[in-house]
C-alpha cells in the first residue's frame, strides 16, 4: 500500500464523523506536508471530498468511509472516550478467557489483554488494518481475534507452531464469523511456502530474540510484503536485547529498505499471573546466577515497533539455525524457559 493511500484512507475516516479544518485533518496522519496536499487534491479530484472554506466534507454520494474510532491515549487511557472500543475489549476478554497456556516447548508467554488491543489500536490509527492483508508470524497474543473484532482487515493469515494455538483462533473466529481468515501450522526454521511471498501489506511479529531467531523470524516477514509504502510491526524488549543487538537490528532493518517510523517503549506488559509460567523460572539463567524469589510484579515489558518500506524490500542470505536450541538461545538470553525435550537430556 502506498503512503498516499494510507493518507487518503485516514483522511475519508476523519471526514466520517463530520467536517474538518485543514489544521484538524493533518492531525489525524504523520505524513509529510507534501504528501497530505497531494492526498487531499486527489480526494477533491476524485468527488469522495469537497472544500467549503474552512471546511472539508465527504460528499453525499460518498458514504462508504469508515468512521474514525478514537481509541484514546494508548498510555494512559486507552478505549476510555468510545464505545465502540470498549465493547471489542470486553468480547475479546471473553474470548480468549480459555487460551491455552505458554508451553516452554516454544517459549512462550502472551501479553495482557489489553495490551493486544492496544497493539491492534496502534495499527489501526497508523491506517494500516483497512482494506489491508495482514501476515502474522507466532499468535500467542492472539492479535488475529483482536483485528477480527476490529472487523477492517481485507485478509489475516497466521502462521504459528503451536496446534494448540491454532485450533483455538480457529474455533474462536467460527464464533465471530469471521471468515478472511487462513490459519497453517509452520515452523520458522523450514522455507516459507512460496504462496505467502509478496502477497501482504503488513506483517506482525513477536520474534525470538537471539541474534539468529531474530533476523529468522523478520527476515520470513519481510518476503511476504508486497513493496514500498508496506509496513511491519514487532514486539522486541530490553530484558533480553542489549542495545548492542537493537543497534545490529536496526542496521540491518535499514539495509533491508525500510525507515523505523515508531518506537512505543514498554508497551506492553507479559503478566506473570495469568502465563502461570511459575515453573519456568526453575531453568531461567537468571535464576540460578542470583538466589531469587519469585517475582511479585509485572516485569517482563515489551515495546512495540513499527517499520514502513521505502525501498526494495531487500531480502538477505540469514542463517537458518540448526534447531529450536539454536533458534531461542544466545547469550543473552537470560530468561528464557528450558524446554522440556532438552530437560530430559
Amino acid at each position: 500500500m502506498l503512503e498516499i493511500d494510507r493518507i487518503k484512507k485516514q483522511i475519508l475516516r476523519s471526514l466520517a464523523k463530520g467536517q474538518a479544518s485543514f489544521w484538524e485533518l493533518i492531525n489525524y496522519q504523520d505524513s509529510h506536508i507534501v504528501n497530505f496536499l497531494e492526498a487531499l487534491k486527489e480526494l477533491l479530484n476524485s468527488g469522495k471530498i469537497r472544500y467549503q472554506k474552512p471546511y472539508f466534507q465527504l460528499n453525499e454520494h460518498y458514504s462508504s468511509a469508515e468512521k474514525y474510532h478514537h481509541p484514546g491515549c494508548l498510555f494512559c487511557q486507552p478505549f476510555k472516550e468510545d464505545p465502540f472500543w470498549q465493547k471489542i475489549l470486553e468480547d475479546f476478554k471473553s474470548l480468549t478467557r480459555e487460551r491455552p497456556l505458554p508451553t516452554s516447548d516454544y517459549d512462550q508467554g502472551f501479553i495482557r489483554p489489553e495490551d493486544t488491543l492496544k497493539r491492534a489500536a496502534f495499527i489501526y490509527e497508523r491506517g494500516d488494518l483497512e482494506d489491508c492483508e495482514i501476515f502474522i508470524l507466532g499468535d500467542d497474543d492472539l492479535l488475529s481475534i483482536a483485528l477480527a473484532l476490529i472487523g477492517l482487515p481485507k485478509k489475516i493469515v497466521v502462521v504459528e507452531i503451536d496446534q494448540r494455538i491454532n485450533d483455538f483462533i480457529a474455533k474462536k473466529m467460527t464464533e465471530i464469523g469471521y471468515k478472511d481468515i487462513e490459519i497453517h501450522n509452520y515452523n520458522v526454521l523450514d522455507s516459507l511456502p512460496e504462496v505467502f511471498l509478496k502477497k501482504f501489506d503488513v506483517f506482525v511479529t513477536d520474534p525470538v530474540e537471539t541474534q539468529k531467531g531474530l533476523k529468522l523470524f523478520v527476515s520470513r516477514c519481510i518476503s511476504t510484503l508486497k513493496g514500498k509504502g508496506s509496513t511491519g510491526y514487532l514486539g522486541f524488549t530490553h530484558r533480553e536485547a542489549s542495545l548492542q543487538k537493537w543497534r545490529d537490528f536496526q542496521r540491518f532493518m535499514l539495509d533491508s529498505g525500510f525507515v523505523i517510523t515508531d518506537i512505543l517503549r514498554d508497551f506492553t506488559t507479559y503478566p506473570e499471573k495469568e502465563n502461570s509460567w511459575v515453573d519456568f523460572y526453575r531453568t531461567y539463567r537468571i535464576m540460578k546466577e542470583f538466589d531469587l524469589e519469585l517475582p511479585d510484579v509485572d516485569w517482563y515489558k515489551s515495546c512495540f515497533l513499527r517499520f514502513e518500506v521505502v525501498e526494495g524490500p531487500y531480502l538477505f542470505d540469514v542463517p537458518t539455525p540448526a534447531d529450536l536450541e539454536e533458534l531461542y538461545f544466545d547469550e543473552e538470553a537470560w530468561a528464557t524457559p528450558l524446554p522440556s525435550y532438552l530437560e530430559k537430556k
